[in-house]
């Protein structure tokens, strides 16, 4: 509007006149036209904010920590394992009973700092062991090990999946690179230690994959397991039948997410507030309930960090957002290159291209993340290939398969009548 008003002004050939004209305009209606255009703008900031992200408090961070500095007084970032903290020990009735039954006994884990691909080199040969050391506060053991793809992590990852779906909340990938890089050190030869012995240190030489060994890595998150009380006795519900139990958030941080656990028996329902979490329930007295926290990002503090930050985080966008709630499906190549640029995660790798082929013959470079959610409709055998592939920003990375596993692990969710494989080109 002030440019169509200067545009009339400047057609005005008399200067006292258009002197005139301009200030009677600007004093009337300048004001106006800056009201209505900032009123104009809230109005389109209020709309696009109608719809949103449903994932927005329960984004999943990700890192890794050496065992020495691992900080349990962050407020951002947890182990995934607790035991991950302590000295385990071996229990000799249990190593004996395994090897009686020539079953396969974990002497530990380690993190290899590696590619994906040579990760797979080292599990696929079979018979390949290693020379290992067992130290104890008496003696030195050799042994010799095995190595086999560690599914510790994997599994905590499938009970988050689990609570999410208690929750009846939404599931997105969880983009942990470093789960898919811990091996299981697994005892090929006879161990025998005196009872009164204690392990102290456990020793393997990889030979020449020694140099991507990473031992008393712990991988963290910001998910942390918490205790959430009633603040006040529970008040009937609305069906009259259930009563509503009422925990205060503000103690906790209001900006984090919270999902209620499995383990809390009783729980209809839930619902969230602005400072408050209220869980429906047919208990009818004051009831503690075991929830698990999703730290907001807002909380980290740590400055320095030897290993980055991976998070399944989107920025969606109006357009996102509506696709989301409306459950759009993706028919175009457009769509999935929107949908790829969308994950964080995206910043290393570039949507290239996709197609269906009827076999992939070339060996995998990508894991399916989600595993653990079953389909039981459709059958593998019949399944099409749906082959996704990206131009690496970073192709040093060591984690640029699994972020690549992560980004086609997203998509099989979307399209599960395929099976979908990711190729770095």
């Amino acid at each position: 509007m002030p440019d169509i008003i200067q545009d009339r002004l400047d057609k005005i050939n008399c200067i006292s006149e258009r002197r005139l004209l301009r200030n009677i305009l600007y004093d009337v209606f300048d004001n106006i036209v800056v009201y209505n255009m900032d009123m104009y703008n809230r109005l389109e900031k209020r709309i696009y904010d109608e719809i949103e992200d449903p994932l927005l408090k329960f984004y999943i961070y990700t890192s890794l920590e050496h065992v020495k500095n691992v900080d349990l007084a962050n407020d951002f970032l947890h182990p995934m394992c607790d035991s991950d903290l302590t000295d385990a020990e071996i229990n000799m009735d249990l190593l004996s009973e395994t090897l009686r039954a020539n079953g396969e006994f974990v002497l530990t884990s380690i993190f290899l700092e590696c590619k994906g691909y040579i990760i797979n080199e080292i599990l696929n040969d079979t018979k390949r062991t290693f020379k290992g050391y067992v130290k104890t506060d008496k003696d030195i053991y050799e042994i010799r090990v095995q190595l086999r793809r560690c599914m510790k992590y994997v599994d905590i990852i499938d009970g988050l999946y689990r609570v999410f779906q208690y929750n009846s909340t939404s599931w997105n990938t969880v983009n942990c690179p470093y789960a898919y890089k811990f091996v299981d050190i697994i005892l090929k030869s006879s161990l025998t230690l005196k009872r009164e012995e204690k392990v102290k240190e456990i020793i393997i030489d990889l030979a020449e994959y020694e140099k991507y060994k990473a031992p008393n890595m712990v991988p963290m998150w910001n998910v942390k397991k918490i205790t959430g009380e009633d603040k006040a006795f529970p008040m009937p519900a609305k069906d009259r039948i259930n009563y509503d139990h009422v925990i205060s958030l503000i103690g906790t941080g209001v900006q984090n997410g919270y999902l209620v656990h499995p383990s809390s028996q009783g729980v209809m329902y839930c619902k969230r507030l602005d400072n408050d979490l209220v869980i429906v329930s047919p208990i009818s007295d004051q009831h503690q309930w075991d929830l698990l926290q999703i730290e907001d990002i807002s909380n980290d503090r740590q400055r320095n960090r030897q290993y980055e930050l991976a998070t399944n985080k989107r920025a969606l966008g109006f357009t996102g957002r509506y696709a989301g709630v409306k459950s759009m499906i993706i028919r175009t190549k457009g769509e999935i290159s929107r949908l790829m640029r969308s994950y964080e995660a995206s910043k290393k790798l570039v949507f290239q291209d996709v197609e269906v082929i009827d076999k992939y013959v070339k060996p995998e470079e990508t894991l399916n993340c989600n595993t653990f959610i079953d389909d039981n409709i459709r059958i593998d055998t019949y399944k099409k290939i749906m082959l996704v592939k990206f131009r690496p920003i970073e192709r040093d990375s060591f984690t640029i398969q699994e972020l690549m596993s992560f980004l086609t692990s997203e998509l099989q969710i979307l399209f599960p009548e395929y099976r979908c494989v990711g190729e770095l080109v």
